[in-house]
């Protein structure tokens, strides 16, 4: 049997819990309150896990001095030992000590940050502890994007807070995006960027920050050229095309020049083939980016509105339309060409296509002769060749622009299914009950992901909870 390994992403549990309460959450609260809820239900299974088995998220730390600042955001689940390593059979835990006996052997002591260890620089000891859990984010309007269909123009800002983001490259300076005469190629032909104080007199050094914009090449996989670039505190927002697949890659950076990959349709199994045109931060309605969706091509017919109305007009159709003349009667237009000797626009005839001239012909006949058009003129007696050919149905693709929000779409990386399933359980309670509402089917889902999530939490000790309801313990036993 076929196994696969499906990991959702977090619209997913937003979009199934909207659906299992019957409700668009998105519409009755805001992208602020949806994100919070989808953290703090999250938070609590995460602890639920952590207090059975930190093993699902801990991380474990070497201890190289006495005292010792505890990494950012731990959350629970500390544990100090001493071992030649991490991991192995030869552990000799620690216990906590108190006020009184600080600098006993074999104790560590937390206050606040710091971890005392007395221990720490005469043997090996580790510190296994849980992290607070990531932050889980979502793109707004994902599934529903804003569409401009007549597209929209770039925007760009160099402005960093205090700081001015500016670009130079060879003959080139770039210190005001939002200059129209600033083309994507100019942005290209930058090698290095940096950050300016805008109060030049208090002699700040400028912030070289290229290794953060710049990508590494690499001649087998392409280079990532930058072709767009926006400041909007407290994130930079860089786009980058492939000089040999085309494809595009866009993320942002944070103040400590962090990177994030934006992905708002990796939902759909496709990579984010994402170019962006405006960057806005936005923490409370999410929105703010409008972007050109490369794997979304849209595809338009050009000059069909109006077929020409006059004498002996002759038409070369590129893709074939339906076309409502002005007699409301609706015709199919195919490949190829056609003519109309009336000044009208519903009179319009295929061209036939002949191998010689016709031996009769009557004035204004047109035809196809050897890939030429020609018009039979009574007053010539002859066949003349018709050089004015409007050509309609033109086709012209362009990717989709829409409108989304700026978060990425995180993708959740669970211990087990059930996971997820209570997660999405709890989230449609929370969307049902603050609509006040009662889904029936809300509840029976919750009731069965619960007892599946308490399962799973138990399930490596199965064995024992069985033998326990068959045997249970006596005082025997106890004593």
């Amino acid at each position: 049997m076929l196994q696969i390994d499906v990991c959702p992403f977090a619209s997913d549990a937003l979009e199934d819990a909207m659906r299992l309460a019957q409700t668009k959450a998105l519409n009755s609260y805001t992208f602020s309150d949806c994100l919070n809820f989808l953290n703090y239900v999250w938070s609590d299974i995460y602890n639920q896990i952590c207090m059975v088995d930190s093993g699902y998220y801990s991380r474990t730390v070497k201890l190289n001095s006495k005292l010792t600042k505890l990494p950012r955001f731990v959350k629970n689940s500390i544990r100090v030992y001493a071992a030649q390593r991490p991991t192995g059979s030869d552990r000799l835990l620690y216990r906590a000590s108190g006020d009184a006996d600080l600098t006993a052997v074999r104790t560590y002591h937390i206050s606040g940050n710091d971890l005392w260890c007395p221990d720490a620089e005469s043997r090996t000891v580790w510190l296994e502890y849980s992290p607070q859990p990531a932050q889980i984010f979502f793109t707004h309007h994902n599934r529903d994007p804003k569409i401009y269909p007549d597209g929209h123009d770039i925007e760009r800002s160099s402005i960093f807070n205090l700081y001015q983001l500016i670009g130079t490259g060879l003959g080139i300076i770039i210190d005001d995006l939002t200059d129209p005469n600033v083309t994507a190629n100019d942005i290209a032909k930058c090698t290095k960027w940096i950050l300016r104080h805008k109060n030049a007199r208090l002699g700040i050094p400028d912030d070289d920050i290229t290794e953060y914009i710049l990508k590494e090449s690499d001649p087998e996989e392409g280079n990532w050229v930058l072709k767009y670039i926006t400041c909007d505190f407290p994130y930079i927002f860089c786009s980058y095309q492939n000089d040999i697949t085309g494809e595009w890659r866009s993320g942002f950076l944070n103040k400590q020049h962090e990177w994030t990959d934006y992905n708002p349709f990796a939902f759909t199994g496709k990579p984010s083939n994402i170019e962006y045109l405006s960057c806005k931060y936005n923490d409370k309605t999410g929105m703010g980016v409008i972007v050109r969706d490369w794997n979304d091509i849209d595809e338009k017919l050009l000059n069909i509105e109006h077929l020409p109305e006059h004498i002996n007009s002759v038409i070369f159709v590129e893709n074939t339309f339906e076309y409502k003349a002005t007699d409301d009667s609706v015709n199919k237009f195919t490949q190829g060409y056609w003519y109309n000797r009336f000044a009208t626009d519903f009179n319009y005839e295929k061209v036939p296509t002949v191998q010689e001239y016709p031996s009769t012909a009557e004035d204004g006949d047109v035809i196809n002769l050897n890939r030429s058009i020609y018009r039979y003129s009574v007053s010539d007696s002859a066949w003349v060749k018709v050089t004015d050919i409007v050509h309609v149905a033109q086709k012209e693709t362009n990717p989709v622009v829409k409108e989304l929000g700026w978060t990425p779409d995180t993708k959740l990386i669970y211990p087990g299914p059930e996971v997820y399933r209570y997660l999405v359980a709890r989230l449609a309670e929370k969307f049902a009950a603050l609509n006040e509402s009662s889904i029936m089917g809300v509840q029976s889902e919750l009731t069965d992901a619960y007892f599946a999530f308490q399962a799973f939490l138990k399930k490596d000790k199965s064995a024992w909870e069985r033998m326990r309801n068959v045997n249970p313990a006596t005082i025997t036993d106890w004593l």
